[in-house]
């Protein structure tokens, strides 16, 4: 049996397939992403783990510290944690993507204020 969390945003859908929130690892966190066409998410940072990428269809800008990386279906990034990072999808169609993330549970603060908190679903 396969169990997901979903998550839907303004910006699209993130679909947990592990991590705490699923309830299936304790260790890490891994989801299949949905970023819709023209949208992007907010920038933010994780000061408790690393964030990896993997563009599975379409094509994003990731923003990492200010610098923009541009991403295709086969590429890949990671987030060093703490560090400030932004998905964009200025295409016109949605961009698929599979996160990867070293903690099971994800503190997620915005850039800007710098609240931070954990993530849960």
């Amino acid at each position: 049996m396969f169990t997901t969390v979903t998550n839907e945003f303004s910006w699209g859908v993130i679909d947990w397939l592990a991590g705490a929130e699923v309830g299936n690892s304790s260790e890490l966190s891994v989801a299949k992403m949905s970023l819709s066409a023209g949208c992007e998410t907010d920038t933010h940072l994780h000061d408790n783990c690393e964030e990896a990428v993997y563009v599975i269809s379409g094509a994003i800008d990731c923003v990492v510290d200010g610098s923009i990386h541009q991403l295709v279906a086969g590429d890949h990034t990671v987030m060093p944690r703490g560090v400030r990072h932004q998905l964009r999808n200025s295409g016109s169609t949605p961009a698929e993507l599979v996160l990867s993330y070293s903690s099971a549970t994800r503190n997620f603060a915005l850039a800007d204020n710098g609240d931070l908190g954990s993530i849960q679903a």
